[in-house]
């Protein structure tokens, strides 16, 4: 018989009145778990399962309670020593903000569909995740669920598979095609180290998970998004600058813990869909996020907005911040930063000289961040190509050529020189 099993005399009832995440901790740090759960930990390594009314079978001793429910909720936590029989623990965590009565739908775009669909089913629901895209593991899946809602969707919830796809490089018939099906192509968990000059992004791109390229296809208009916008924010910055129109998006890598880590944040207009929610990313009305819910207004416009000015007007900017463990909002345009303030609105008058766009950032200590796509301010019908931007992707694509020359065929290298040319015809 398992140790563990000897050690159970006794039953705790879980309940907090809608799907949570719940951790079950014994003083020696083992985890308890309802029947049937298979056991996770998260990356503090913290036990964990998610459900409502559960019950769990444990020791006769002092356990800790913990729940949660995803970033849009705070934690609460007891202490207790059950008695014989079943002991009830009544527990919910308080909400911190309410995205989705805003219009906004955050999601999880990068989610391996490597684990049993139930548990795929009580995570989303526990995390309070509005959309899941789930990376099929094999061909089957993708034949039996592209285009359909998975079963456990529901009005607020939509789970997919396909819904978007990690661009690999500039010349794919297949992304080609399911971009021409309504999925969003983009890049994700690109870099693993400093990226803020063009030899840091070409030196620090993972084979895996390429945004090397992503200076090639965002010239070519061939991805819509770049997922690197949280901790990347200096490249992605580069390339919006540069005169390239894709969105901040987030997704997390399911090695460890929980999905919905990081989360997309899409405003989308009339009821949630798979179809709504990617029409919203593909606008740009989004934002990256780690926990805080971030807003941005231009003229009372929201990211993914183009407001055509003429040179001399004013727009007013205001962001705003909700959630724990951030210590600055900022307010950046192509030439740099605005305005910026502590936690709550920060609000600025920006006189439109030339070209430019707006974009916020929070940030905090460790992980705390959060970043929008931009509102872009157009000047007589001229786009933002900051000159420095455009000088930046050029040696980006210089260095990104001497990588590969040697890799690929003479088509993709053709396809690189016509993202130059792009870049070239924006100096002027």
């Amino acid at each position: 018989m398992r140790d563990d099993l000897k050690l159970v005399t006794a039953a705790i009832r879980l309940r907090a009145g809608f799907p949570c995440r719940w951790s079950v901790v014994s003083a020696d740090g083992r985890g308890w778990f309802p029947q049937g759960t298979s056991p996770a930990r998260d990356l503090d390594g913290l036990p964990y399962f998610h459900g409502d009314d559960l019950l769990v079978h444990v020791p006769r001793e002092r356990l800790t309670i913990r729940v949660t429910r995803g970033m849009e909720y705070g934690s609460a936590e007891t202490t207790l020593t059950p008695g014989s029989g079943e002991t009830l623990v009544e527990l919910a965590p308080r909400r911190i903000y309410d995205a989705a009565a805003r219009g906004w739908y955050g999601a999880d775009l990068h989610v391996r569909f490597n684990r049993p669909t139930q548990w795929m089913a009580d995570s989303q629901h526990g995390e309070d995740l509005h959309v899941v895209n789930l990376l099929p593991g094999d061909g089957e899946a993708v034949e039996t669920w592209t285009g359909r809602d998975l079963p456990w969707s529901d009005e607020t919830h939509v789970a997919r598979v396909g819904l978007a796809h990690q661009a690999l490089g500039p010349v794919s018939d297949a992304l080609t095609k399911l971009r021409e099906r309504g999925s969003l192509i983009g890049y994700a968990n690109a870099y693993r180290g400093p990226v803020e000059t063009p030899e840091q992004l070409v030196g620090a791109g993972d084979p895996g998970f390429d945004a090397r390229l992503s200076v090639v296809d965002a010239a070519l208009g061939l991805v819509d998004s770049f997922s690197s916008a949280i901790g990347s924010a200096q490249a992605y910055r580069r390339l919006i600058g540069a005169g390239n129109r894709i969105a901040a998006v987030a997704g997390t890598s399911q090695r460890l813990g929980p999905i919905g880590r990081e989360r997309t944040y899409a405003h989308v207009r009339g009821p949630l869909t798979a179809e709504s929610y990617a029409e919203a990313v593909r606008r740009g009305r989004t934002f990256a996020t780690t926990g805080p819910f971030l807003e941005l207004a231009v003229d009372g416009e929201v990211p993914g907005a183009t407001l055509d000015q003429v040179a001399g007007n004013r727009v007013s900017v205001v962001g705003r911040v909700i959630g724990p463990g951030v210590e600055t909002v900022r307010l950046l345009t192509a030439d740099g930063e605005l305005a910026s303030g502590p936690p709550g609105e920060v609000a600025a008058e920006l006189t439109v000289n030339w070209p430019t766009y707006v974009v916020a950032v929070a940030e905090g200590g460790g992980q705390v961040r959060a970043h929008t796509s931009p509102v872009y301010l157009d000047v007589e019908r001229r786009r933002v190509a900051r000159e420095e931007d455009v000088t930046f992707c050029l040696r980006w694509l210089e260095l990104l050529e001497d990588l590969i020359r040697d890799r690929v065929s003479a088509d993709y290298l053709s396809v690189v020189e016509e993202a130059r040319r792009v870049y070239q015809a924006r100096l002027t």
